[in-house]
């Protein structure tokens, strides 16, 4: 038996979708942060937060329960660093976008690390990527682009996309895209404890010496910035359901369920800034829904399609 066979457990597909959800509703006021401190913090130092929220939520756990039986000493500890650097570039990535765009429309541009997800499991991780994944993440994509055209009608006349958010929001894409790769990895070699604390602590402490710089440097207001350490502990909720889900199903199984966000992200917006959505935004979720559906459906293949497989085995 290997020694990750512990963590590694039966796929359930249903289950992992229901986790990744949760993952991502808890995700969603996160990632929203720059645009819920309305300029006051810069986004280097919201990341920040979250990951030192996230740290000392950890540490009062382990006071509270106790270390994990395996311990904290990993030989995994080079990708634990590699996805520390992702979870940074991710989230200060969409953090930023989330400052200088609508929410919604930062939230659809970060959607697109769904199909970029699907196709780094082919390639890297050699994930089976059959129809059914393309049809979910095709069903979701169309369902999002209907979503962020009814917030641009909305916005009609407004200062146009600026640059710099799109290309922050689809490097935070492709981080995020990375980073779940990586996620699915370890989470079938250690347990949930040991991932969140390693990525909690590498990200705050990569960020410690440019966020005290910026502190220096810049007007911060830190009677608001002291509010969103608790980031850190909405995040480690959001990443606890992320690798439950990740230990039941595969990336490319789970990327097109990252869609939903758009739908969570109107949520929010609904509720803080009273955006009422369309009838446009509407059918456009219930596309969203669809498509993760569809993930859900445990069928077998067309026979065509297996044959096919198979013969490239």
């Amino acid at each position: 038996m290997s020694d990750h066979s512990r963590y590694r457990l039966a796929e359930n597909t249903p289950l992992a979708v229901l986790l990744a959800l949760c993952g991502i509703a808890l995700f969603t006021p996160v990632f929203a942060a720059g645009k819920l401190a309305g300029g006051a913090v810069p986004a280097l130092v919201l990341v920040w937060l979250r990951f030192f929220g996230g740290a000392l939520t950890l540490g009062a756990v382990n006071l509270v329960k106790g270390a994990p039986e395996e311990g904290y000493i990993s030989p995994l500890w080079r990708i634990h660093l590699l996805r520390g650097a992702l979870a940074i570039g991710g989230l200060g990535g969409m953090i930023y976008a989330s400052s200088v765009l609508p929410v919604a429309d930062s939230a659809a541009i970060g959607l697109t690390k769904g199909i970029m997800a699907i196709a780094l499991a082919g390639l890297i991780l050699g994930e089976s990527v059959v129809a059914r994944h393309w049809i979910a993440g095709i069903v979701c994509g169309l369902g999002a682009l209907l979503v962020v055209q009814s917030a641009a009608a909305d916005t009609a006349g407004a200062s146009h996309l600026a640059l710099d958010g799109i290309i922050a929001a689809l490097l935070g894409a492709f981080f995020m895209a990375s980073e779940a790769l990586v996620i699915r990895y370890l989470a079938q070699r250690e347990g949930t404890v040991v991932m969140l604390t390693y990525v909690n602590v590498i990200a705050a402490l990569i960020l410690t010496i440019p966020v005290i710089w910026i502190a220096a440097s810049q007007s911060v207001d830190w009677s608001v910035a002291v509010w969103f350490l608790l980031l850190g502990p909405c995040a480690i909720a959001g990443q606890s359901f992320n690798v439950a889900a990740y230990r039941r199903a595969g990336a490319a199984t789970l990327a097109p369920v990252s869609y939903s966000w758009v739908i969570f992200a109107g949520l929010l917006g609904f509720v803080l800034y009273h955006e009422v959505p369309t009838i446009e935004a509407g059918f456009g979720a219930g596309l969203i829904i669809l498509g993760g559906l569809i993930l859900t459906m445990k069928g077998r293949l067309p026979r065509s399609i297996r044959r096919r497989q198979d013969t490239a085995l």
